[in-house]
């Protein structure tokens, strides 16, 4: 299954899900399509898996990132989305992709909402304990600049500025004392 996985995730982040089709993904894998339709029903069955093995990567980042002090918890949460940025180019390209086109997915729609409302409570109790005025609405506007960069760097690449992002957000966010 891994084999499918991976030759999925390679195909639809360079081409596209639509211009992707199931035979391709099986030759890629080296495998019969028969055999690929035993493990998953449809190609939109495969994406959903695609993109659940994807946030599940993505909260395993995050749990290694939690130390005592808010502060360099933040700090290291900055930092691997940075470099999830630079070093995983192809799954900002996927994400991206499938964003533009969430009226067709709904469990795309899902998953999103799922995991913004985790993220931004994750950053609104960060927030709270740098002591940062309304800890929520700045929760949100963080996710949003997230959101903004992952778009551009997947856009301009690599002449989109990250790591002048990455010093800005740690220098106004990660510089503070605790209050508590």
């Amino acid at each position: 299954m891994v084999k499918i996985m991976d030759a999925a995730f390679s195909l639809i982040a360079r081409q596209g899900y639509e211009s992707t089709s199931i035979s391709q993904i099986a030759r890629k894998a080296g495998i019969s399509k028969g055999l690929l339709y035993n493990y998953f029903l449809s190609k939109e069955a495969l994406l959903e898996k695609l993109i659940q093995n994807a946030m599940s990567q993505g909260e395993q980042i995050v749990a290694t990132s939690f130390t005592d002090d808010p502060a360099k918890t933040l700090e290291n949460l900055f930092r691997r989305f940075f470099r999830e940025l630079r070093e995983r180019p192809e799954y900002w390209r996927l994400l991206t992709e499938l964003t533009l086109k969430i009226d067709k997915f709904k469990f795309v729609h899902d998953i999103a909402v799922e995991k913004m409302t985790a993220y931004t409570e994750l950053l609104r109790h960060l927030f709270v304990q740098l002591g940062v005025e309304d800890p929520a609405g700045e929760a949100k506007l963080v996710a949003a600049v997230f959101d903004g960069i992952g778009m551009q760097a997947v856009v301009i690449k690599q002449d989109y500025p990250l790591d002048e992002l990455e010093r800005i957000l740690i220098r106004k966010y990660c510089n503070r004392k605790i209050t508590q």
